[in-house]
């Protein structure tokens, strides 16, 4: 882990253009690396409406599933709206002694942001930032293409220093460092709300990168509750406008490769589909996977096993969501559909636990090699450990067996539920309607419970719900590391699902006989 650079200023240093008021030159520095046409084929994202709430704050109402539409403009609007109110939100939170001085602002350490913010990567992401390091091959990886680009968008330029400032804040736990952070976030949304209208910008790697970054700004600061969440909501309808074509090479590639494990975190967290499973994305990851799988590096023979991992893992968030809704009564109960989302949960879990064996396997001979126990290639002395060093492989692991435990407890909700279906079709309560008249002034015995009083409630925790550790002792990994494993599980490190409300009657003596046996 790099050492924390000594802090000269209690203000990092803030780029002359980002300077307020200020008005930019029109010219673009260069211009985005993709084909921005690409972009023009793929949805523009739910609507979300903003309304006044309490002291004159924006607040953000949750966003409605809407019909796809091929309007890029559209997506640009709906993330400018999200960053306008966050950007009003935050203004209301930050008082005038909290701005940055001018006098400061002219103190530049340009030589010394760069830097900083690879050092930021290094230590906060060692695992997600080595371990696909190889995937560039000769092209630059993705901190280094936010280096090259530094200097370009007044946007990308804040947001740098904003998630230096926030990282430097949270190991010192100094106030002026939070501050800093937190006015050059504000600047950010300027800048960002500035440049969306605009068509060379809005589907910019830059821009991109941009929502990436305050995304994960917001789940180190947590100015406001799941602000993180809009940021990465952001990221997703850029992602999904740009199409897979935009992240075929290059910066935005990286990007791809860096924010696929928050994608899936958000999708759990949110309790909805992830729109990396769906078949475009699918076979974009598989030719991914293929061309990185040939190229030179240590982990490189990794890459078939843990994207292949990564593309089931991607179906468990719409398992959750469809499960959700069948519990609740959101959906209807047809027996012939919930048996077929058990059994495409069920294909799901067994090749999870096929491709975690097979790391398990791959990790132990590694873990040899680099011991200098050698057999004959593919092979490990001795039994396979349970418990492994943190690496890249090692966290999807964990996080490859907990979202099979996840599963097993959905399939096990669903099973319960069809089950108390069948039961109520062929009670004998269904009899009281043949009675005779003269028994019809009797009233009739107590109804059984109603289908609700069995609805199995639940939610989902993983760790990128808990937040960051608050200890500003730098040798906690949750200090330091927090999101980087929580990426390099490709979102599902610490997946759990949570029962509000247990099980009633019979269903938990079910529950008591069932056994899991089928379950692979």
């Amino acid at each position: 882990m790099h050492p924390v650079p000594a802090i000269r200023s209690n203000v990092p240093w803030i780029p002359p253009h980002l300077q307020i008021p200020r008005r930019r030159p029109q010219s673009r520095a260069a211009t985005p690396s993709h084909d921005t046409a690409a972009g023009a084929r793929a949805s523009a994202g739910p609507t979300t409406s903003i309304t006044s709430g309490p002291a004159g704050t924006a607040q953000i109402t949750p966003p409605k599933r809407v019909e796809h539409t091929n309007d890029g403009n559209g997506t640009a609007a709906e993330v400018r709206n999200n960053a306008i109110a966050l950007m009003r939100r935050h203004s209301a939170s930050v008082s005038l002694d909290e701005s940055v001085s001018p006098s400061l602002v002219r103190q530049s350490m340009r030589s010394a942001q760069p830097q900083l913010f690879l050092d930021f990567i290094s230590a906060s992401f060692p695992t997600l930032y080595f371990h696909n390091r190889f995937r560039a091959g000769n092209e630059p990886g993705f901190a280094e293409f936010i280096i090259m680009n530094f200097g370009q968008d007044a946007y990308l330029d804040s947001a740098i220093c904003c998630l230096s400032s926030v990282y430097l804040a949270h190991l010192t736990q100094d106030p002026a460092l939070f501050r800093t952070s937190r006015r050059m976030y504000g600047i950010a949304l300027s800048e960002m709300i500035r440049a969306l209208p605009k068509g060379e910008h809005a589907s910019s790697d830059n821009m991109l990168c941009t929502s990436m970054m305050l995304s994960v700004y917001e789940m180190y600061a947590q100015t406001s509750p799941d602000a993180w969440v809009v940021h990465s909501e952001a990221v997703k309808r850029l992602m999904s406008n740009r199409g897979t074509k935009g992240h075929k090479t290059g910066f935005g590639r990286s990007c791809w490769i860096a924010f696929r494990g928050f994608h899936v975190a958000t999708a759990i967290y949110q309790s909805e589909p992830c729109f990396l499973d769906s078949p475009d994305w699918q076979s974009y990851a598989s030719e991914t996977m293929t061309e990185d799988a040939k190229k030179p590096g240590e982990w490189a023979a990794y890459t078939i096993i843990s994207d292949k991992t990564f593309m089931e893992i991607t179906k468990c968030p719409r398992y959750i969501s469809e499960t959700r809704d069948i519990l609740s009564g959101k959906t209807p109960l047809v027996p012939s559909k919930v048996e077929q989302l058990i059994q495409r949960m069920e294909e799901t879990a067994q090749r999870l636990h096929f491709l975690a064996a097979e790391l398990r396997f791959c990790i132990t001979a590694h873990t040899q090699r680099e011991q200098g126990i050698t057999r004959r290639p593919g092979t490990f002395v001795g039994p396979v450990p349970e418990v492994f060093p943190e690496t890249g492989p090692s966290l999807l692991l964990r996080g490859a067996e907990n979202i099979q435990a996840v599963l097993e407890q959905l399939h096990n909700h669903l099973d319960r539920k069809l089950r108390f279906r069948a039961v109520k079709e062929h009670s004998p309560a269904s009899t009281v309607d043949t009675l005779s008249d003269e028994s019809a002034e009797t009233p009739p015995p107590a109804a059984p419970p109603t289908l609700t009083t069995f609805t199995l409630p639940f939610r989902i925790h993983s760790e990128i719900g808990d937040g960051p550790s608050k200890t500003s002792d730098s040798d906690d990994p949750r200090a330091v590391i927090w999101l980087d494993r929580v990426a390099s599980s490709m979102g599902v490190l610490g997946t759990k699902v949570l029962i509000d409300e247990p099980p009633m009657g019979f269903i938990e003596e079910e529950a008591s006989r069932s056994s899991p046996s089928h379950w692979s």
